[in-house]
Formats: structure tokens, sequence, C-alpha cells
């Protein structure tokens, strides 16, 4: 069961967060399915005259199509179908409605039939954000499939409540915190096997995605290059590694890479030929870890309480006393304790390190 302002508030309060962009982001378009259900989300960054600068998507991305979209159809083809996408640079802020493009000749065209069905894409709802000064931030999608329902004027409500504090955190966000503690996120692993030349032979279906993150993002450019290209480097110097000498009970050898998008940590393990004809391989798993302030929003959602019970939660999980709490979130002490003695009850804990133990097992899962 959905419960809108629940996780209205709960994505407003990942905005205050003064993130980075590129971790911002994806924190906010998971979070967006609670608020609005949805397929799969995604966001382009634009310049101020509309130009898509980067953009990010969650699930895997298929090179092939997202090429194909830049080639033949953005700013191009497109516009047989819908505004094409340099239009932005004039649209007003605001919610695009689904309806615009819900139509059997949007159906028929070479845009859905080539780029949109093969993602599994039907239906589409656009959010343009624009800061202070009306300078064009970019533009948020959610999309969902055939049999999916369509997205309805609730929806559009529900989106256009949120858009706001997301172009404020946009415009706003801090610079990457280099100091940030991260967790595994819960974001696959996944896998390439290569030569020990640097030959990608094999690769997971989510591999390229976090190897573009790993670079420093999806940009047409990216996009063109090989997979051993990809990776900040690391690739490269992990295959170093595992060329040297070393003890056969050595630890797999591993290498962690920051940018942006979180750290990112390859590890690989040589996989010996069962056939004298066959080459040795290396096999190379990629994880993406974030940062712990976004996995505790995570798991902050996942808690049963009510938007002011949840901020409690928040500020008691980083040991404020409750008579501090007050004066941070600008209610009563009274309130304070009231939200928090129904939250330990909804929850079955009996003290604040009772909370944080339940906090931490959701993070680690």
């Amino acid at each position: 069961m959905q419960h809108p302002a629940r996780h209205t508030a709960a994505l407003r309060a990942l905005c205050a967060l003064g993130l980075h962009a590129e971790v911002l982001v994806p924190a906010v378009l998971e979070a967006l399915h609670k608020v609005v259900p949805s397929a799969r989300n995604l966001f382009d960054w634009t310049d101020e005259q509309g130009r898509l600068v980067r953009y990010f998507i969650e699930g895997p991305i298929d090179a092939v199509i997202a090429q194909r979209y830049f080639d033949e159809f953005h700013n191009r083809r497109e516009g047989e179908a819908m505004p094409p996408f340099q239009a932005l640079r004039r649209t007003p802020a605001g919610i695009r409605s689904a309806g615009e493009l819900d139509h059997a000749a949007f159906y028929a065209s070479a845009l859905y039939n080539e780029i949109w069905q093969p993602q599994g894409f039907r239906y589409r709802m656009e959010a343009v954000l624009r800061g202070a000064r009306g300078q064009l931030l970019g533009s948020l999608v959610l999309y969902r499939g055939p049999g999916e329902a369509r997205f309805s004027a609730v929806d559009e409500r529900q989106l256009a409540e949120v858009t706001p504090a997301f172009a404020t955190a946009l415009e706003t966000c801090g610079p990457a915190g280099a100091d940030d503690r991260h967790v595994v996120s819960p974001e696959a692993p996944q896998t390439v096997l290569m030569t020990l030349d640097g030959e990608v032979c094999h690769a997971s279906d989510g591999a390229h995605r976090l190897l573009l993150l790993a670079d420093g993002g999806v940009t047409r450019d990216r996009l063109t290059r090989p997979l051993d290209a990809l990776g900040g480097g690391a690739l490269a110097m992990l295959l170093a590694r595992l060329r040297e000498p070393r003890d056969a009970l050595a630890p797999a050898p591993s290498i962690t890479h920051e940018n942006p998008w979180g750290q990112f940590v390859l590890s690989g393990v040589l996989l010996r030929p069962a056939a004298a004809r066959n080459v040795v391989l290396a096999q190379v798993t990629i994880t993406r870890l974030e940062p712990h302030r976004v996995a505790l929003e995570r798991a902050l959602r996942a808690l049963p309480v009510t938007p002011g019970q949840m901020a409690v939660c928040r500020e008691l999980y980083r040991g404020l006393p409750q008579a501090e709490i007050g004066g941070r979130l600008g209610v009563a002490p009274a309130t304070v304790v009231d939200h928090a003695r129904k939250a330990y009850r909804a929850l079955d804990v009996r003290s604040a390190q009772e909370l944080r133990a339940r906090l931490d097992a959701l993070i680690a899962r």
C-alpha cells in the first residue's frame, strides 16, 4: 500500500542532505518509485540552452539502442513524433503530461517502435526542472511499460509536489563528499570476462552501465567506447595486477576507484583453460558502493512510521538526545517524546541503541 505523504516527506528529506548531484540523482530516482510508481526513471542534465550534457537511467543500458537514438533521433527524427529534445530550452518548469504521447500516431512512430518499445517503455511522464533564475537544469522522466496503468492526473500532482525540492537540491548541491563513509549499494555486482590483453569477451547485463558510471557517467561520447576503455583506468590497473606473479593462497587482487558517482570496487580472478587451445581469462567483478547517508535514508523509508516519527528516528540514529531534537526540527519537546514513543512501539524497540541496530540491519541487507 502506498503512503504518498510519508514518501513525499522522505524524498524531500533526501533532497535536503546536500548530496553531490551524481549521488543525489540516483537516490531521488529510486525514492520516486514510492511517490509515483514507475518501471524505470531517467534524468537528463542539460546546459542552460537545453543541450544534453549527460544522463542517468535506472537498469541496464542497451548501448546499441542508445547510440541509435543519438545518431538518428536526438533532435532529428524524434521531431516526427514529439517535440525534439532541444525544445526544452523554451519549455516552462513543471509537468509535461503523459497524455501528450498517449495516442495512436505516437505508437506508430519510428521513435516508439525502434527506441522505446525495445526497452519496454510505453508511457512517459516528464518534469522539466529550472533553477531559481529560471535557468534550465534538466529533465526528469518516468516510464511505464506495456500492460501497466497509464499515468494519471493524480500521478502528475504527486510528481509536481516533489520536483521543486529536487530542483533546489540540484542547483545548490554540495561537492562530492570525500569523507563520506561508503557501504555496498543494493545494485547487484556485475561481471566481465577479459583476456589478459584487455579485450572484453563477455559481460553481464548491467556491466556496461557500471563501467560507464565508473568512467564518469553516461554521455554520447562514452557510449561509443569499447568496454575495456571504460572504468576510469581501473580495469587496466586490475589486469596489470592479475598478470603479476603471486602466491596461490594470496587474496584476489582488487582496485577501488572513486568518483562523484560513488566507489567502485573491481576484483579479479584468473580462469585457467580447461583445454590447451584456450586462453587464460580474467573474471572481473564490479561492485558499486554508495554513501552511508544515502543508505540510511533508504532504511528510514522502509520503517512503518509517520513523516514526523521518521524525522525523529533520523536524529536519534545520528546520536542526538531527544532534548535537542525538538530545536533542530522546530517542534516542541513533548512532540519529540511522543514521536519517539510511537516509533519505538511501531518498531518493537526500546531505545535509540536498538533503533540504530534495526536501521543498521536494514542498511546491511
